[in-house]
């Protein structure tokens, strides 16, 4: 972070300088004590289950020459006599206060990523390709909400050439909070699946919380939308400026096509509406991976890169752990872990995706339960079951884990398991670790799947 004297950083949050020395320079901001380093802002949230104000004297022995606060009687009498205090009404608008004023200061352009899925796996690829021209700030792992946000615009620094930031949502009205704070140059929205429709009850609403995302994006700005998700269609006139559509199934702005599983990732061809094409290579698998690659082309196009520069970014791109992730076991077992996340949407793809890998291993696809998909999330569960069935053939075994899981189990007529927690289904698995098999996790991420392949690997 830039340095921000004190009194500044009480002009930003719109708060009164109660204590300690105005000129005194601030080098980070955190809401987490185990964050806080020497010369830090230490921001005391009041929301959660803890209030940050009970942990002041903690933060300055982290380090920490000042505070945000906003109950003056919770400051403890004996802080350093030195120590800074900004007041303000609400300690979290006053970060995110902070956070906006403190983006002003930069002139480079901000991409902002939504969606129902893929809003990770498309920040990971546009941070990566941008990366490798000119220094990138992306969102860290996936702090992409009200308090994540400001956070990822404090940690800018004057060497970054673009920000790549993600953002998340569970509500209505959070999209636009998030938007307002990031005043993105360029937008992009992945997919409107049923991911959070407990909440929402039908995906239009859900299409209408992520398109908050428009009416903050700069007029001269950029918008992409994927083509391949029709509700997306339905809010792409709430943006005025310009737009582009991006699709593996149909000619867009940008479309790819002639994609092909090889070793080691995907190769295909991408089109630009222009008429220039090029060959890539992704050393991730899948038409999903494959979607997910063309918003950086389209970005990286847009800010001088050349083919020949995007397509070498393209074939070195890495992702974040559990974003279908392989992990080579200690007995030769291949697992890939993909259950960081799940909508019926991107577990369909995650499965197909796997049956076309690995053709000398016996594949065993486990699968758990997916979360806030409201009062249809059986029926929605059962419907991945039915969507797979076409290539069960390509699966020695489905083993599903979980209560909405037993529908998805139900509707699947191939060779199948199901269990209700994962320790029962550890013993089905324990036998077939060994390297004549490949395993697939997927599943939402409160199953906390991914514990299954360390107790695995962990096993005797």
């Amino acid at each position: 972070m830039k340095p921000i004297a004190l009194d500044q950083a009480a002009i930003n949050a719109e708060g009164i300088l109660i204590a300690g020395s105005p000129g005194l320079a601030l080098s980070s901001v955190h809401f987490d004590t185990r964050e806080l380093t020497v010369g830090s802002l230490f921001v005391a949230l009041t929301g959660g289950a803890r209030d940050g104000h009970d942990f002041l004297l903690q933060a300055a022995e982290q380090g920490a020459v000042a505070a945000l606060v906003s109950n003056q009687e919770k400051i403890p009498g004996d802080l350093p006599n030195d120590f800074g205090l900004i007041l303000v009404n609400d300690t979290l608008r006053g970060f995110q206060k902070l956070a906006a004023a403190y983006r002003k200061s930069f002139s480079f352009p901000r991409i902002a990523i939504t969606g129902s899925i893929g809003k990770t796996t498309v920040k990971d690829i546009v941070a990566h390709v941008l990366a490798s021209r000119s220094p990138v700030y992306k969102t860290y792992k996936n702090f992409n909400n009200h308090i994540g946000v400001p956070l990822s615009l404090l940690q800018m620094e004057e060497n970054h050439q673009a920000a790549v930031l993600e953002l998340g949502m569970n509500h209505a009205g959070e999209i636009d909070l998030l938007a307002s704070l990031v005043q993105p140059d360029i937008s992009v929205i992945t997919f409107i699946g049923e991911s959070h429709i407990e909440y929402f009850g039908t995906r239009e609403k859900i299409a209408l919380a992520k398109a908050e995302l428009l009416p903050h994006t700069a007029l001269d700005g950029l918008v992409l939308l994927n083509k391949d998700s029709e509700y997306l269609r339905l809010i792409a006139h709430l943006y005025p400026g310009e737009l582009m559509y991006y699709s593996v199934n149909e000619k867009a702005d940008i479309w790819a096509e002639q994609i092909e599983t090889v070793e080691g990732g995907t190769r295909f061809k991408v089109y630009l509406a222009s008429g220039e094409y090029f060959e890539a290579f992704l050393p991730l698998h899948g038409r999903h991976s494959v979607l997910n690659a063309l918003p950086a082309v389209a970005i990286a196009k847009r800010l001088g890169m050349d083919t020949e520069q995007i397509a070498y970014a393209l074939s070195t791109v890495q992702l974040s752990a559990m974003r279908f992730e392989q992990i080579n076991g200690k007995h030769a077992t291949v697992y890939i872990s993909d259950a960081y996340n799940a909508s019926p949407v991107s577990m369909e793809a995650a499965v197909r995706t796997f049956a076309e890998l690995y053709p000398e291993c016996a594949r065993i696809v486990v699968l758990g339960d997916m979360y806030e998909l409201g009062p249809d999330s059986r029926a929605m569960h059962a419907g991945v079951g039915a969507s797979i069935q076409d290539i069960a053939e390509r699966f020695e075994l489905l083993v599903t884990i979980g209560e909405d899981s037993r529908h998805l189990h139900d509707a699947y007529a191939g060779k199948k398991l199901h269990f209700a927690t994962k320790a029962e289904a550890m013993a089905a698995l324990l036998p077939l670790r060994d390297e004549k098999h490949a395993f697939l996790f997927k599943a939402s991420k409160g199953m906390s799947l991914w514990t299954l392949i360390t107790d695995l690997e962990g096993h005797e």
